[in-house]
């Protein structure tokens, strides 16, 4: 099974999502965009963004046994200044086909 790397920057003052080209069209083995946007949305339900100038998350994904996909997420989020990171977690995500969310887990790691 193959991974996909990309990098998704996410404005604190909104939802806007930035990213490179996950998969071509009819590649399965690379989480969707849509899944990815669901685990975000659960992250930023979960993380601490106080006093946060900017988010930003790497994603890494790749196919689950049985359906959809497990989708890895390190969330690094940067002070007022854009420059020094105050927290960062990390996120695992099973999402099915039908974007029905299977499992999360998320920590927050030392720095």
């Amino acid at each position: 099974m193959k991974n996909s790397k990309a990098a998704v920057s996410l404005a604190v003052a909104g939802l806007a999502i930035s990213s490179s080209a996950f998969a071509l069209p009819g590649d399965s083995e690379q989480a969707p965009m849509s899944s990815i946007e669901i685990c975000v949305v659960q992250i930023g339900e979960q993380a601490n963004y106080e006093k946060a100038g900017r988010v930003r998350h790497v994603v890494d994904s790749k196919e689950r046994r049985v359906s959809g996909h497990k989708i890895f997420i390190d969330t690094i989020v940067f002070g007022a200044d854009g420059d020094v990171v105050i927290r960062e977690y990390r996120t695992l995500c099973a999402v099915s086909d039908d974007a029905e969310t299977k499992s999360f887990k998320i920590k927050e790691k030392s720095i």
